[in-house]
């Protein structure tokens, strides 16, 4: 559970859009949140490989190692 404060300007905003698209203001709330989440953890997952890309090629490839455990545990790269 999470609780959030809005500025009364933004919860006025958000009420209006829920009411115009038929949403409750949690629905868009937690939209927003999932698509941030996605956002910044695709970026991290990015820098990441490139970092261990980057060490692979200094160290001659003991990062792989790592690189293929993570890739492994879900998937996300490729």
């Amino acid at each position: 559970m999470l609780g959030v404060r809005l500025d009364t300007d933004l919860e006025q905003r958000l009420t209006a859009v829920a009411r115009t698209q038929g949403r409750s203001k949690s629905d868009i709330a937690r939209d927003a949140v999932r698509r941030y989440v996605e956002l910044h953890d695709e970026a991290y997952r990015a820098e990441a490989r490139r970092q261990s890309l980057r060490a692979a090629a200094r160290d001659g490839g003991e990062d792989w190692a790592f690189l293929e455990a993570v890739e492994s545990e879900d998937g996300a790269w490729s």
